[in-house]
């Protein structure tokens, strides 16, 4: 098939460079290949680049866009907000009723206390935890993403303990304890020393994986023990997984919840919940809360707007999108069982993660089998047939995604994987 024109994108990328870093404003998205669109309109789930170009997104802004690009009721509640003015650094009585919402929803979520980011949302759980146990060690999981701040942005392979990229503080980890992720033999090794265990209750950025039997238990069981506190990092999971997240789709409960993501309805936020006993020294104001554009008013409009109609629909919505999501696992995995293709996919909920160079991982220390090379190649096959996912395979499905859009999918799926039967053409001499 004929490649898509990229022209100007190409020579957006250029020029962009000249004075943006990279061309872009978060690394990952200068990594796509041809070269990466710059997107001029969205509608639903459907982008339109600068060339003329059209995809089906399941990137859906890295996650956030559960309702999609222009979520009627979004829109409507940030309009109205805009109309009363921005009140940036202003109490307003939007966060009370946030916060209200989200203990309806989210099962511990007595409090909540809000932030611009994910990142920022873990080290103000981090620091609560710490405050409440009077202790600074940290227990984090391999291949869990935690934002990027020096101490937790390391780690990020189940090969690599070390920082994720270079610039970082060593020593700013230094109260950092690294486990793996799934293994419930190794909470036997926590101890009255630490002050919180932070997790991926399902595992999404490593691949979607969800806790294996007993897993979530023993954690939960260790931390009591302990007097450990527990954090959920629900960034992905909240609101993906089900109204309640992952703690109320498996039936085990933090001591903090780390939200962000779709409880923004697509702009920025992030948030820390919690028991009312845990969220004390926040409460009392002792323990510093800050932040400029900490409950922002047009994010927390957003954010009440996509919750009350996830919670409106939910009974229908959720078994819908993981429906939709297992539908295209089984035919990824049908189409490389019958072709004989090294390759699978595995979803957890309506997150899929597509993987070449192997045909089914157990566990997050099966990575090290992927083929992330050909895996890049696979999505950009999917690119150039109108499918737009993040490169490394990651897909997140939406309420907008209808019939259709799952059948044009499929079909670009089974001639993406296709392409893979050619080895690809060795550039350079």
């Amino acid at each position: 098939m004929p490649a898509p024109d990229y022209t100007r994108s190409r020579a957006y990328r250029a020029a962009a460079c000249t004075h943006l870093p990279f061309g872009v404003s978060s690394t990952p998205r200068g990594r796509q290949t041809p070269v990466p669109v710059v997107i001029e309109d969205a509608q639903g789930v459907h982008l339109t680049d600068l060339d003329g170009n059209r995809y089906i997104d399941f990137t859906l802004g890295y996650g956030p866009l559960l309702l999609g690009h222009t979520p009627d009721c979004v829109l409507a509640a940030v309009s109205r907000e805009m109309a009363r003015g921005l009140r940036t650094a202003t109490v307003h009585r939007g966060e009370a009723a946030l916060a209200d919402l989200l203990a309806d929803c989210v099962p511990t979520a007595e409090q909540t206390a809000f932030v611009t980011t994910g990142t920022e949302a873990v080290q103000l759980a981090l620091r609560i935890a710490r405050a409440a146990t009077g202790r600074l060690k940290i227990a984090k999981f391999r291949a869990n993403y935690h934002g990027w701040i020096d101490n937790l942005h390391i780690a990020g392979a189940p090969d690599n303990d070390g920082p994720s990229t270079i610039g970082q503080d060593p020593a700013a980890s230094a109260d950092v304890v690294l486990f793996d992720w799934g293994d419930a033999a190794q909470m036997a090794s926590l101890d009255s020393s630490f002050a919180a265990v932070i997790l991926e209750p399902a595992a999404i950025n490593p691949g979607c994986f969800a806790p294996p039997p007993g897993f979530l238990e023993a954690v939960r069981i260790a931390t009591r023990e302990h007097g450990i506190v527990l954090i959920f990092d629900e960034v992905i999971t909240g609101f993906r997984l089900g109204l309640g997240g992952a703690q109320q789709r498996y039936g085990v409960l933090p001591d903090l919840t780390v939200l962000g993501k779709v409880l923004g309805g697509g702009l920025p936020i992030g948030a820390v919940a919690g028991r009312r006993d845990i969220m004390h020294d926040v409460a009392s104001g002792r323990l510093l809360h800050r932040g400029t554009f900490n409950g922002n008013p047009l994010s927390l409009a957003a954010g009440f707007a996509a919750v009350s109609h996830l919670r409106i629909h939910a009974e229908t919505l959720y078994p819908r999108l993981d429906a939709m999501a297992a539908d295209l696992c089984a035919h990824v995995n049908t189409q490389a069982a019958r072709t004989g293709i090294p390759a699978c996919a595995q979803a957890v909920g309506s997150a899929v993660q597509l993987f070449v160079g192997t045909k089914g991982l157990t566990c997050i220390g099966d990575l090290t089998q992927v083929d992330r090379a050909a895996t890049g190649r696979l999505t950009d096959a999917l690119l150039q047939r109108g499918i737009y996912t993040l490169p490394r395979g990651l897909m997140y499905l939406g309420t907008p995604h209808d019939d259709a859009d799952m059948a044009t999918t499929r079909q670009a799926l089974s001639e993406a994987l296709e392409t893979l039967r050619t080895p690809p053409t060795r550039q350079g001499p």
